[in-house]
């Protein structure tokens, strides 16, 4: 009974965290999404530069260490229930407005990151994007820049592996718009990464909704904390593997 009204409140969390979104709008992520208001560093266009002018692979020391959060702590939910409450709890409620600076300042959180080479290949290769095709990310809520960062270089090395060309979040120019929403939680003496990507038209309507969820041994006070590098980038390989697949299944 305790465990079931633990779930319930960690859900009522996470949409009142998310009560203001909008599935438009670039947002700064929070980075204890259970229901806390300490706001992560926003990465700047100089940030953006110095990794996409960096060539060097990232290290397997670097993928095995787990995320230090830039400061404050968080208690986390006791769970992630169930993979559907969490996706609709994520992205429920979206409305409101936010301040036209964090829109401008987050915006820069384009996944137009640099190649990495560190996490495990995937054996199912996913249909290949058609030549010229073009996708942008909104910036990512929930998740705190450690944890951004190696998502970002996957998912943009994963892209152009695959002949997709990512978009700045400014550009408009592209057919398919994906909005990531992330949540870390402790979770019986493991910590549970869920996290759901909308795929969005142009005019901002939900196309299709690719969601899931990764568990890591070991628990922190900030669950972020806990999470190493390699488990976002198998959640980025997951998601381009994914998305090509639906892009597959609609072209034909």
């Amino acid at each position: 009974m305790m465990q079931e009204l633990m779930k319930r409140l960690a859900l009522i969390g996470l949409i009142a965290t998310l009560a203001g979104c909008n599935s438009t709008d670039a947002l700064t992520p929070q980075v204890d999404v259970g229901g806390g208001t300490f706001n992560s560093p926003p990465v700047t266009q100089n940030d953006l530069d110095q990794m996409s002018a960096q060539t060097t692979p990232v290290t397997r020391t670097t993928q095995e260490t787990a995320f230090t959060p830039s400061s404050g702590t968080t208690t986390g939910a006791d769970t992630a229930g169930t993979l559907q409450g969490q996706a609709d709890a994520l992205a429920r409620n979206a409305g409101g407005q936010q301040d036209a600076e964090l829109a401008r300042t987050t915006a820069q959180r384009s996944l137009a990151a640099e190649t990495s080479t560190g996490a495990e290949e995937v054996a199912t290769v996913p249909p290949a994007a058609e030549a010229g095709e073009t996708v942008r990310f909104l910036p990512i809520i929930g998740a705190p820049v450690e944890a951004v960062t190696p998502l970002s270089k996957r998912l943009g090395a994963e892209a152009r592996s695959n002949g997709l060309t990512i978009r700045s979040a400014s550009d408009s120019s592209s057919k398919y718009i994906l909005k990531g929403y992330f949540s870390a939680m402790n979770d019986n003496g493991k910590t549970t990464v869920v996290y759901v990507w909308d795929v969005l038209d142009g005019s901002g309507a939900r196309l299709h909704r690719i969601q899931g969820q990764e568990s890591v041994s070991g628990t922190a006070s900030d669950p972020w904390a806990a999470v190493p590098a390699r488990t976002m980038e198998g959640i980025a390989q997951k998601t381009i593997r994914q998305y090509l697949d639906w892009r597959g299944a609609t072209r034909g």
